[in-house]
């Protein structure tokens, strides 16, 4: 019998989740469907509740951490960075969150020196994950937001500094950033598709060019963007222009797929398999923006 798998999310707009499920349940030869459930803000916890013929499914954005009072238990990827992107619903019929972000994103990084001098843009439910991954490196962190005396933010940073010592930690405002760095690391949606011309370097407030990027960009050793579309960024552009090595989003987006599969029913896959799958995703990525 098929298992109903989704994404809840508002709006979700070009979702690749639906894309990359089904290629993936065919990889694991698992009889399964998966489906973009847009829910309204004012509904969500009910529509949620209502989702009993659901195996499993993500959340996207503004959910991660509006789900938490709805699960029974945090796995600890999750409790970890208070955000949940992927829930099974057990045997039982109770709920568990976790948080498969992290394992792509160590991956899409794998190259990169998380531990060294990182510049971290945007601290949401994302930033957060990476704000910690690269803390428990042991990296001088600067995280670069719109304000800084924010008590959420400024409680994270206690946190990471008392949970981490060997770590360094601060906030700044976007126009204040200075230095140098080895790894910077766009965790803001800003120059997501549609609005491709934006940069998040540069930027306070937002705009939809990047004016004056080489202030930042250049003191950079490597650029890791989290959004997937466009497969280059404006932020990856400027970056190789300079030489600057550059990864984007899309390697997180199936290695964190590919770990909810594992949590909902077990599944395995090869690197190979993964690695091909990313490509055919970009792909696809390519002909959807061709037809938008």
């Amino acid at each position: 019998m098929s298992e109903a798998y989704g994404l809840i999310g508002h709006p979700l707009g070009h979702s690749m989740s639906p894309f990359l499920h089904r290629a993936l349940f065919a990889l694991g030869g698992k009889d399964a469907s998966y489906r973009l459930l847009d829910l309204a803000p004012e509904t969500m916890e009910q529509q949620v509740q209502e989702m009993t013929g659901y195996r499993g499914w993500n959340v996207t954005i503004p959910y991660k951490e509006r789900i938490i009072p709805l699960l029974d238990r945090l796995d600890p990827s999750a409790a970890r960075y208070n955000a949940v992107n992927c829930v099974r619903r057990e045997p039982d019929g109770t709920l568990t969150g976790y948080n498969t972000d992290c394992t792509g994103f160590l991956h899409a990084v794998r190259d990169f020196p998380l531990g060294g001098r990182v510049l971290l843009l945007g601290c949401g439910g994302a930033g957060r994950m990476m704000a910690t991954e690269a803390a428990m490196a042991g990296a001088q962190l600067t995280i670069g937001v719109r304000n800084p005396e924010k008590p959420e933010l400024t409680a994270l940073a206690a946190h990471l500094r008392k949970a981490y010592p060997a770590a360094g930690v601060q906030l700044v405002p976007f126009g204040e950033i200075s230095g140098d760095f080895d790894l910077l690391l766009n965790s803001t949606p800003v120059g997501m598709f549609p609005h491709t011309a934006g940069c998040p370097v540069g930027m306070f407030p937002h705009t939809t060019g990047c004016p004056v990027p080489d202030a930042v960009i250049r003191r950079c050793g490597a650029v890791f963007d989290a959004i997937y579309n466009p497969e280059q960024t404006r932020l990856m552009e400027l970056a190789r222009q300079a030489g600057i090595p550059t990864a984007g989003g899309m390697d997180m987006l199936v290695q964190q797929a590919a770990c909810a599969q594992e949590i909902w029913y077990g599944a395995q896959f090869s690197e190979a398999d993964l690695a091909a799958l990313t490509r055919q995703a970009q792909a696809q990525l390519a002909r959807q923006e061709a037809h938008s």
